[in-house]
């Protein structure tokens, strides 16, 4: 039968298994100064029995990043005498740092008398790191998740814009929500597609560039997408007053079916600029900078869904021959403008206009240099009608141009040097001066000639034939009331 070891025996083991552990075991009096250590601790730290001696071990060995409530338990264990269990990262010899689980437990004397501490530790720093790896990778995931469920509300967003001014206001937000560290602008080809212009931006950046030139970012003269502070070789666009902070920043050119219609220019100006601090953030910018990518995708076939239904609904509300508004247009107009005048309590006016003797113009000259005249008009109606009224071409020689906040007296003026400017034109066929074009235009108004867009059209039809009954070329107005 196995015999139970002695107590000398006992006592002989205990003190090589403290000696020989592999854990860190350190023994302070109750003044925290040192005054033993094992093995286990010297070759943890590289710290040995003599370094250590009546120091106190917080004085040298304890790092910067261990937390405030770690080191009140250790004070609470000094003050009240009882066990403690904490993480504190200490330094070794070399200076390099490392985590520590340790228990500190108070030794008493057999009479009962507090004599020392001792503390049993061994390295966590690896299984810190799988823990802050593991939940780095679990926050990252769901940030992807949540920034993965808003692109896909942005995306319905982007695709229900009707018009380009609601599809700029749906690009800010979702960009200034999906990437709030960025400063952001969106720039779109002028039509001569010399210049981008800035159609909006978000985030506070209000010294942007109002206007670029395509050779001054290197998006644009690469084709491709450009990131500035985050590689070794680079260069700063012209365009970006990132240059003067360092701060990094993203070029991404809108393309869509193979045309570059315009860029996206993201600027990480709460970035320091130092290397150091870049480096640091690299891979937040590398998640951003995929972030942008797809974003970029999503804007550049929105703007060109918004830019082909725009271009269709144009289509559908411009007359082809003169480029002026049509019916459909002028009478979907007419009802918004009239309400638009109850509410503010202003006049609307119409003015009926028609070429006079078009007829035997067409028939005499023929139908090419009837559509030449009908163009030169429609140009000089463009030309001449520019704020508060909008003119259209009804059908054939038939022109209606919709006024806002004019009386009848104003409209009246506004028509009459209208027909002045028709006197006045000189249309030229195959090399030779067509004959003089005159018109006739009657005037009426809302609410004192009719309350609905079809009675007012009538009442400035009526004041139109009236104009055309006493001689043609001039203006009238309409004079009765309606029942």
């Amino acid at each position: 039968m196995t015999k139970p070891i002695s107590k000398g025996d006992f006592d002989r083991y205990a003190v090589m298994a403290a000696e020989f552990s592999r854990d860190a075991l350190l023994v302070t009096d109750i003044e925290d100064r040192v005054v033993w250590l094992n093995k286990g601790f010297e070759t943890l730290t590289g710290f040995s029995m003599n370094e250590m001696l009546g120091r106190t071990p917080g004085e040298f060995l304890r790092g910067d990043l261990t937390e405030t409530d770690a080191i009140q338990k250790i004070d609470d264990c000094i003050t009240h005498r009882r066990p403690v269990d904490i993480e504190v990262q200490y330094r070794r010899k070399d200076n390099t740092a490392f985590w520590m689980e340790s228990r500190i437990t108070p030794i008493f004397a057999k009479d009962g008398s507090h004599t020392h501490f001792m503390s049993s530790s061994r390295d966590v720093t690896a299984r810190r790191a799988l823990e802050k790896s593991t939940r780095e990778a679990t926050e990252n995931e769901q940030l992807r998740q949540q920034e993965r469920r808003l692109l896909s509300q942005v995306s319905e967003w982007l695709y229900s814009a009707k018009s380009l001014e609601e599809l700029l206001q749906v690009i800010s937000k979702s960009l200034e929500t999906l990437m709030p560290e960025a400063e952001g602008q969106l720039y779109i080809y002028s039509n001569s597609r010399d210049t981008l212009d800035l159609n909006i931006q978000w985030g506070g950046s209000g010294a942007a560039t109002k206007h670029i030139e395509p050779d001054d970012c290197w998006a644009l003269r690469r084709g491709r997408a450009y990131a500035y502070g985050m590689r070794p070789i680079e260069f700063p666009c012209g365009h970006s007053h990132a240059v003067e902070d360092d701060s990094p920043y993203f070029c991404v050119p809108i393309t869509a079916h193979g045309q570059t219609n315009g860029l996206l220019h993201l600027n990480f100006g709460a970035f320091a600029p130092d290397r150091a601090q870049r480096e640091k953030f690299k891979y937040f910018l590398d998640q951003r900078w995929e972030l942008a990518l797809l974003c970029a995708e999503q804007i550049s076939l929105a703007i060109a869904n918004v830019q082909l239904r725009q271009e269709l609904l144009d289509q559908s509300v411009r007359d082809p021959l003169t480029n002026l508004w049509n019916r459909r247009w002028f009478l979907e107009a007419a009802h918004r403008q009239i309400n638009s005048s109850r509410s503010a309590g202003t006049n609307c006016s119409v003015i009926s206009i028609d070429v006079d003797h078009f007829k035997k113009f067409n028939d005499h000259h023929g139908h090419d240099a009837g559509d030449l005249v009908l163009r030169a008009l429609g140009a000089r109606m463009i030309e001449f009608f520019t704020t508060d009224a909008s003119p259209c071409r009804l059908g054939g020689e038939e022109f209606i141009v919709l006024c806002a906040n004019k009386t009848l007296e104003e409209t009246c003026a506004l028509a009459d040097a209208f027909r002045q400017q028709v006197e006045a034109l000189n249309v030229k066929y195959s090399g030779e001066s067509l004959p003089k074009i005159t018109i006739s235009a009657g005037v009426a108004v809302w609410p004192e000639h009719a309350m609905h867009v079809a009675d007012l059209v009538k009442a400035a039809d009526v004041a139109l034939y009236k104009a055309k009954a006493q001689g043609r070329n001039q203006v009238q107005a309409y004079e009765d009331t309606p029942a």
